[in-house]
């Protein structure tokens, strides 16, 4: 009997088991998906932090003074740095166009007003003579211009300021004065440019700029007496040819201007 009754509770509970499993599983509520949905990506937010670049990301954004096809015109003055010979100031002016924030293209024209230094004046004092030497009058120069640093800096805490500093590297000539007895005679050479300079805007048309300018030309040379003169020191001035040859001279300048941005 006891066995029958055993026998007839396995069936009915495997009948019961085979019913339950035919039944469809239900379908995930939306309150169940909106809770997978917003499940936190580790994997990919590692991936973002760890990229090696951004494309999407500057360091600095925002600019409030742009250079992007815009023209621009300046006005400078400034020094000779490292003429042996002269002393004096020399004015500028540069005209230029950039294409984007990086790169542009700058016209410039240097005139300077040059006199002897206290070396050339000390020399004829001591030895009655005037030294072999050029005197550099004037260039032009057609420059292209790259920008690589642009930023904000604070003052005082109490305004930002903006600047940037470039690069320019151009081609062009070098007018300059052998200085001769009797009246010097005037020279040209091709010249090559390297100049740094800084700018810093203080609103959308107007920029205080600072160039430090390097150039380079191949120059002829010659006496400043004529072979076989009579020297102020009694002396005679050596025979011979009065051609010295050409050197490369460099001219360093540092010049200051404001810049109008139109």
């Amino acid at each position: 009997m006891f066995k029958k009754s055993l026998l007839i509770f396995i069936l009915m509970t495997a009948q019961a088991f085979a019913q339950t499993a035919k039944q469809p599983v239900p379908a995930p509520s939306a309150s169940t998906e909106q809770r997978g949905s917003d499940k936190l990506d580790i994997k990919k937010l590692e991936n973002k932090y760890w990229a090696a670049k951004d494309e999407d990301f500057g360091v600095v954004q925002n600019r409030r003074y742009v250079k992007a096809e815009r023209f621009y015109l300046t006005g400078r003055a400034g020094i000779p740095f490292n003429d042996a010979y002269s002393t004096g100031t020399i004015f500028g002016a540069d005209l230029g166009y950039f294409f984007n924030e990086r790169w542009g293209v700058e016209l410039s024209y240097n005139s300077a007003d040059m006199k002897d230094n206290d070396a050339v004046q000390q020399f004829v004092g001591t030895y009655q003579v005037m030294p072999n030497h050029n005197i550099f009058k004037s260039s032009y120069f057609v420059s292209g211009i790259w920008v690589p640093f642009y930023a904000k800096m604070s003052a005082l805490d109490k305004a930002i300021i903006y600047f940037d500093m470039g690069l320019s590297v151009g081609l062009g000539n070098v007018n300059y004065d052998i200085a001769q007895v009797g009246g010097n005679k005037n020279e040209s050479a091709f010249g090559y440019k390297l100049g740094i300079f800084q700018q810093i805007f203080f609103s959308e048309h107007f920029a205080l700029r600072a160039d430090l300018i390097n150039t380079w030309s191949n120059q002829n040379q010659q006496k400043y007496y004529v072979p076989g003169q009579s020297l102020p020191n009694g002396g005679t001035a050596a025979a011979g040819s009065r051609d010295l040859g050409s050197t490369m001279v460099n001219d360093t300048s540092l010049l200051i201007g404001i810049t109008y941005w139109h």
